[in-house]
C-alpha cells in the first residue's frame, strides 16, 4: 500500500471518528432535552390538574353561595311584602285616627 493511502486512511479514519463522537454527543444533548421537556411537560400538567381542582372547588363554593343568596333574596322579597301590608294598615290606622280626631272637635 503506497504511503498516501495510509494517510488518507487515518485522515478517513479521524474524520469517522470526529463523525461518530459528534454524533453520539448530539444524541446525548437530545436525549437530556427530552428529559428535561418531559419533566417539565409533568410539572406542567400537575400544576393544571391541580388549578383545574381549585377551580372545580371554588365552583361548588360559588354554587353555594347561589343557592344562599337566592334564599337570602326570596326572604327579602317576604319581608317587603309583610312590610307594605304593614304600611299600608299604619296608614290605614292614621287615617281612621285622623278623622276620629276631626269627629272630637
Amino acid at each position: 500500500m503506497p504511503p498516501y493511502a495510509w494517510a488518507a486512511l487515518g485522515i478517513f479514519v479521524a474524520a469517522l471518528a470526529a463523525g461518530l463522537t459528534s454524533a453520539a454527543l448530539n444524541g446525548f444533548r437530545a436525549w437530556r432535552a427530552f428529559r428535561h421537556a418531559r419533566r417539565a411537560l409533568g410539572r406542567g400538567v400537575d400544576g393544571l390538574m391541580h388549578g383545574i381542582a381549585a377551580a372545580e372547588s371554588r365552583l361548588g363554593r360559588a354554587e353555594d353561595a347561589a343557592a344562599r343568596l337566592e334564599r337570602a333574596r326570596r326572604q327579602l322579597q317576604e319581608s317587603l311584602a309583610a312590610g307594605a301590608v304593614i304600611a299600608a294598615a299604619a296608614g290605614d290606622a292614621r287615617a281612621a285616627l285622623r278623622v276620629l280626631g276631626f269627629l272630637r272637635r
